[in-house]
């Protein structure tokens, strides 16, 4: 009897003990990991414990709602984390699919850890356009023909690229089946241009450089607020409506898009303030006509670099108010010899400076400022 209940205090000890190192392991864990703050991205979290980040990728794009994991670590993986990819940091080396992720990697000063890019005729950055030219950073083709081969001899620690859609997974499996370290950055959904510049936060993470991403966005965001505190008092705001006809179609950014912030926080009244779409979306181009006709400004008109041109596309545009009172600006100031348009590559991580040139253009009076990536049309 007395061996019987030995060996039933010995179970229950052995339950006891076995429950409570789990209780211990769990709180600990829970413990251990401290959330990064983010202020404007919706995309990712990163949560960081003492010697491995976890990544969770949340928007990877519309209509995938399956998030996507990443375990930074330096020395030792850490057990679980099944579905994750892992990756060692810091990273030495990687190959963009993006142009705006060179500019995330530019502010991180990290340039020489660039050893692929796609799409390099469109870079702006000079210091990448010399490497290219060197041959120290190699063009690997665009997203439809990547030349995996060239890719693999490059071996990277990392392959930064993006999805669009179900037709993403195709390129996805293929960089997995080769054996690439393969990463998402979904930079373009976020629909604050804060949001956008936050992710250098998610790249910094990468090359073990928290602390300076977090304090290259703090300043960032303190410059933004600033100029936005500026266009606060403002009594009159300009009318204002973007884009040039395409196939017949008027493409219009959404009510809820970045550029549509932009316009908001710039101290102007986006003509399609109130629509809900948070990407861009399609009107009739007779829409335009009537509704933009009398609008302060136009902006944003795809490549135009003259306005003759512009009003060689339809002849009612020469009765435009904004034509007729030098309103006419476009975001193609820092063009290269591709037509590689520096506001959509550095742009992503100076929204302060588009920021400063669209209140320069609206009220001139507040602030003083030489356009960076804006210039009139005429």
């Amino acid at each position: 009897m007395s061996r019987i209940i030995f060996a039933f205090f010995s179970i229950a000890l052995i339950f006891l003990s076995c429950t409570s190192s789990n209780n211990n392991e769990t709180s600990l864990t829970n413990k251990s990991l401290e959330k990064v703050e983010l202020n404007y991205a919706k995309g990712f979290d990163i949560e960081q414990a003492d010697d491995y980040k976890i990544i969770t990728l949340k928007n990877v794009w519309k209509g995938e709602t399956t998030p996507h994991q990443y375990i930074l670590y330096k020395n030792t993986k850490p057990a679980g984390f099944e579905q994750a990819t892992f990756i060692k940091i810091p990273i030495k080396s990687i190959v963009c699919f993006s142009l705006t992720h060179v500019a995330f990697i530019d502010k991180l000063d990290e340039l020489n850890s660039i050893k692929g890019l796609s799409g390099g005729n469109y870079v702006s950055n000079n210091k990448v356009i010399a490497k290219l030219q060197a041959g120290q950073i190699k063009e690997i083709g665009s997203e439809q023909l990547v030349n995996y081969e060239l890719l693999v001899e490059l071996n990277p620690d990392l392959v930064m690229t993006f999805g669009i859609d179900e037709t993403s997974k195709t390129k996805l499996n293929k960089l997995k089946s080769l054996g690439q370290k393969v990463v998402l950055n979904s930079e373009y959904m976020e629909n604050h241009p804060l949001g956008k510049a936050e992710w250098i936060k998610f790249v910094g993470a990468f090359y073990d450089k928290d602390s300076l991403a977090e304090a290259i966005y703090n300043n960032i965001e303190t410059e933004y607020h600033k100029l936005v505190e500026l266009t606060k008092a403002v009594e009159t705001k300009p009318t204002v409506f973007v884009g040039m006809p395409w196939n017949g179609a008027w493409y219009l950014a959404g009510g809820k898009s970045f550029q549509a912030q932009l316009l908001k926080d710039a101290g102007a009244n986006y003509l399609w303030a109130d629509n809900t779409e948070t990407s861009s979306f399609v009107v009739d181009k007779e829409v335009i006509f009537e509704k933009a006709f009398d609008a302060d400004f136009w902006l944003n008109l795809n490549a135009f670099d003259n306005l003759n041109d512009v009003l060689a596309v339809h002849k009612k545009f020469a009765k435009f108010k904004s034509v007729n009172n030098n309103g006419v600006y476009n975001n193609n100031l820092r063009v290269n010899y591709a037509s590689g348009n520096d506001y959509w590559e550095s742009g992503v991580v100076n929204p302060q400076l588009i920021l400063a040139d669209l209140i320069q253009i609206f009220h001139p009076n507040l602030i003083e400022h030489e356009l960076y990536y804006y210039k009139p049309l005429k």
